[in-house]
Parts: structure tokens; sequence; C-alpha cells
């Protein structure tokens, strides 16, 4: 049996050192240091992450950690009040993303998971958002497809939306 062993590029290997990392690559935006005579001269320099994150206090940080949707508590703390989240909005935009029948497969699997928990009021929120979701009109790629997957994806959907009215019925007689 031969052995297959990957061959590395030679004009790919660079014995030079990496650029070093700009200040958008640091996790707290860096505040211009008071003054170098604070340090003593035998301390060597912090990696500019690491140096970011001293510059602030522990307020500071835990304020704008609370920033990335993977901290946030509440959405109120996107960034102030006056400039959208771009994180948050990528998020959103991520659940309307495939066909009219994955979005709406997405929504109600999570208003099954709702169930499962007995919050009625938020299930039925998604059933009636994956009900909307396949309402909107096919895309040009749903329309381009041939006549038999449009009737199979027309079944599917067909479907999922009587699963989605049963569902959202459920949640109205337990609300």
């Amino acid at each position: 049996m031969a052995r297959i062993e990957e061959l590395v590029d030679p004009s790919i290997i660079s014995d030079a050192a990496p650029p070093p990392p700009s200040s958008a690559e640091t996790p707290f935006p860096l505040r211009p240091k008071p003054t170098e005579q604070q340090h003593a001269t035998t301390t060597p320099s912090l990696p500019p992450a690491m140096d970011s994150v001293r510059s602030h206090t522990a307020d500071e940080i835990v304020q704008m950690m609370k920033k990335t949707p993977l901290f946030m508590t509440h959405l109120d703390d996107t960034a102030d009040g006056q400039v959208e989240n771009i994180q948050i909005e990528a998020l959103k935009a991520l659940q309307y993303e495939g066909s009219r029948a994955e979005i709406a497969l997405g929504f109600k699997e999570r208003g099954n998971e709702m169930v499962a928990e007995k919050r009625w009021g938020d299930a039925k929120e998604f059933y009636t958002k994956g009900i909307a979701a396949l309402k909107v009109p096919a895309t040009h790629v749903e329309a381009s497809a041939s006549e038999d997957e449009q009737r199979k994806e027309r079944e599917k959907e067909r479907k999922l939306e009587e699963a989605c009215y049963v569902n959202r019925a459920l949640c109205n007689l337990e609300l």
C-alpha cells in the first residue's frame, strides 16, 4: 500500500515574522498610556490584546462585554441606543436564511422547544412566524427549480403550514 504525503509549497513558507495585530483586533479599545514612567524599565511590554484590557477598569470591561451578543442580558444593552449592533443584526438575518420551507421548519422547531417548556406565548409567536415565512413569495432560485422539485417543495410547505396552524391552535387553547 502506497503512502501519500502532502508536499508543502515552498513559496508559501516565509521566515518573516507575522505582522503585528492592528488595534481592530484587540478586544477592547486602547486608551493612550498616561506615562511610561509608571512602569519599571525592566517590565516587558504586554501584547496589544492584554494591554487593551489592562487599560480599563473591571466595570468598563463588563459594560463592553454586555454589548456582545454572547454576554447580553437585554437587547437594550446593544450600543448605547444610538447605533444598531451589527452582530445582533447578523444573528437576526440568519433566522431568515434558506428556502421558505427551511425557514418555516426552523421556526416550527423553536416553537416545539417552547411547547416542551410550556411557554405557550413564545411558542405561538414562533408558529406564527413559520406561517408568515411560508406566505413570502418564492425566490428566483426556488422558482427556477424543475416541475417535480417544485411539486415536492409545495407539498413539504403545505405539511409544514398545516403543522404550524395546528400547533398554534394548541398554544391558543393553553393560553
